[in-house]
């Protein structure tokens, strides 16, 4: 998967951001677009990644993903994303 996906769900807020199941992730998170800080929800985290923290209805989300993996020659690779969405 090249590019992420966000999706709202009966439980929250799905991720989904890895091409290998191996990939971990950090994830973090900011509600309010740029007048909120940035808070980390998942250290190392699989994807797909299931944020379950209740918002209310209209809030805006976004999400960093720092994505850690290895290219195919086994160098370390980083990808980064960033993603939003209204609950």
């Amino acid at each position: 998967m090249l590019v992420p996906e966000l999706t709202l769900v009966a439980t929250g807020r799905r991720l989904a951001f890895a091409s290998h199941a191996y990939e971990r992730a950090h994830i973090f998170r900011r509600v309010g677009r740029s007048a909120g800080p940035w808070h980390r929800v998942a250290v190392n985290a699989r994807s797909p990644f299931l944020d379950e923290d209740v918002l209310a209805p209209g809030t805006v989300v976004e999400y960093y993903i720092h994505v850690q993996d290895e290219a195919g020659d086994g160098a370390p690779q980083e990808r980064s994303h960033l993603l939003s969405i209204t609950t």
